[in-house]
């Protein structure tokens, strides 16, 4: 804030637009007002600019429309950056629609790789890959005969070539995982005869990392595969920053921190180059430990605790994964062991459940939840259900409301898993990545795995927030509010999913706001434009509640500012 003959004057007003301000009211403003790190007033044309003085920066909207900064409630920030080109650590598949796209970039990293060196790569891209089947151990040969590599394919999932089957060592003998208190359920793929085809899926992944982190000489971790130096790590933080903030995002929630990188994330944000906020949780390999290791892990637990930090890093509770693919993560017994004892010893969690809630999956979960409720209630603790895709049921809803838990919706990864889920449903259903049920149609099947029943959870008196999973699938810069849209329109790469639950554009805003930042307990903080929250706002190139749907995701995040600060501005050459 600045002193103008005697007075205090803001740093910076944005007027002649429309200020969405998300507040209770769903008011809309023309001008705002920015002072050091605070929004300071809200308002009209004439009232805000009569604040400004010799120094303010004043920007003429010219009728585009500010926004709340957006939050996403669900991505891995270090995992996304290791894919980034500045940083190099791993192939970027994730926009590769054909096997012959994948290992021709595969077969380039390959050249830069020492014989023996492990080549990884991003998730693969989410929608239908082309040629109708996922890649195997024999195409990857091709372009990998001396170096072990290992596709990411979703969460878990894994596909890797004939070397790095072998150092796990999986063969035609290796039964599939089936389920343990140290082993998640799973699936190795293999062909007509029974040989291992290089897709090891959840629980099969989790016992090929387990034998590689040997070789390697590593401690087991909830998802990825090497491990990275310091350094490495904060590359890959601020290189995901720059792309998050270019889409408008101004925080998001790292889900599944390893103690060891909280270092990484706190070393970022002393340096003054973060551009978003993070939220971190931490995250268990509750897949490769007994129960009794976790919750001596909890007791024992001595380093920084849950909502420890500021409005730039801070530890929100703790993830866990229930279910993956529909695969058993942990026993029902172990479930609800660990949710008890977290919840005695307050910490709050965020729970990956499981896809569709047909037969009784949801419900073990849903008694786990309610055991823990028994004891010391969860009401106003703001734990969250990670996903929620298919979740229909009413009666579901009903048990999550009394709960007091959220629902962490992902519109933008069903976006894109439910063309994949339309396009190659046959080959997942083959390769046991989705249930068989000859009853249901392949459209059936993808609203189980995929849809989003957003009216409906509002509806039920539910809190929503919205998300992506990045790197799931990667942001689209040039369609900056692509999870906006898809959230309020039920679009997706198999059409519209639900048309039933679409819901408003001042809906989808809150839910990936307000509701978000209720979610992390700082909706005091940000979320919404009001006066005493921090400055954190998104300037777009247009009307984002009265442009036409069919140019919605024309919009443009022009200018993205945290903390009154301009981290982001649109460029051409960006775009």
């Amino acid at each position: 804030m600045k002193i103008d003959s005697g007075r205090l004057v803001p740093d910076t007003v944005l007027h002649g637009g429309k200020i969405v301000t998300v507040d209770a009211g769903s008011s809309v403003a023309e001008a705002v007002a920015i002072a050091d790190d605070r929004i300071v007033a809200v308002g009209s044309d004439r009232e805000m600019r009569a604040l400004a003085g010799r120094g303010t920066r004043e920007v003429d909207l010219q009728g585009a429309s500010v926004i709340p900064g957006l939050i996403d409630n669900h991505t891995h920030p270090m995992m996304a950056g290791f894919e980034a080109a500045e940083v190099g650590a791993k192939v970027d598949v994730a926009s590769a629609r054909s096997i012959g796209e994948i290992l021709a970039l595969i077969r380039t990293a390959v050249r830069d790789a020492k014989p023996g060196e492990w080549v990884t790569t991003s998730c693969l891209y989410r929608g239908g890959i082309e040629d109708g089947r996922f890649p195997n151990r024999h195409d990857l040969d091709t372009v990998a005969p001396d170096n072990p590599v290992y596709i990411a394919d979703g969460g878990r999932n894994v596909i890797v070539n004939t070397l790095a089957l072998e150092m796990a060592g999986i063969g035609p003998d290796t039964p599939d995982p089936d389920g343990t208190d140290e082993l998640s359920e799973g699936h190795i793929v293999r062909d007509d005869n029974g040989v291992p085809t290089g897709h090891l899926i959840v629980g099969a992944g989790d016992l090929a990392r387990r034998a590689w982190w040997v070789r390697l000489g590593q401690e087991p971790q909830m998802w990825d595969l090497l491990q990275y130096d310091r350094e490495t790590s904060k590359r890959a933080i601020l290189a995901q920053m720059r792309k998050l903030s270019a889409a408008g995002i101004t925080g998001t929630r790292d889900m599944g921190t390893s103690v060891a990188d909280l270092d990484a994330y706190v070393d970022v944000a002393r340096s003054g180059d973060a551009t978003v906020r993070m939220d971190l949780l931490l995250g268990l390999p509750v897949q490769h430990w007994s129960v009794e290791r976790i919750t001596e892990t909890l007791r024992s637990y001595f380093g920084p605790r849950q909502g420890f930090g500021d409005e730039w890093v801070r530890i929100g509770g703790l993830k866990l994964v229930a279910q993956n693919y529909g695969y058993w993560t942990t026993t029902p017994r172990k479930l609800e062991s660990l949710v008890r004892e977290g919840n005695r010893l307050g910490w709050r969690f965020a729970i990956h459940g499981t896809p569709g809630d047909l037969g009784d999956d949801i419900t073990v979960i849903l008694d786990a939840l309610e055991a823990a409720d028994a004891e010391i209630p969860l009401a106003g603790k703001r734990w969250s259900y990670e996903h929620a895709f298919g979740l229909i049921d009413p009666a579901h809803h009903e048990r999550l409301r009394k709960l007091g838990v959220i629902i962490a919706a992902n519109p933008m990864l069903a976006y894109f898993g439910a063309g994949r889920a339309m396009e190659m449903h046959k080959t997942m259903e083959a390769l046991k990545l989705v249930a068989h049920d000859e009853d249901l149609t392949p459209l059936e099947h993808t609203v189980r795995e995929w849809g989003q029943p957003v009216r409906s959870w509002l509806d039920a008196g539910l809190l929503v927030t919205g998300g992506t999973d990045t790197p799931a699938i990667p942001y689209d810069l040039q369609r900056p509010l692509l999870g906006l849209w898809t959230t309020f329109s039920q679009d997706t790469l198999a059409g519209e999913l639900m048309p039933e639950e679409k819901v408003s554009r001042m809906e989808a805003l809150r839910i990936w706001t307000l509701n978000n930042a209720y979610a992390t307990f700082e909706e005091h903080l940000k979320g919404s434009i009001e006066p005493g929250k921090l400055a954190d706002l998104v300037i777009l190139s247009g009307d984002v509640l009265d442009v036409p749907d069919s140019e919605f995701l024309d919009l443009r995040v022009l200018e993205t500012i945290v903390g009154g600060r301009t981290v982001h501005e649109y460029s051409t050459a960006s775009a």
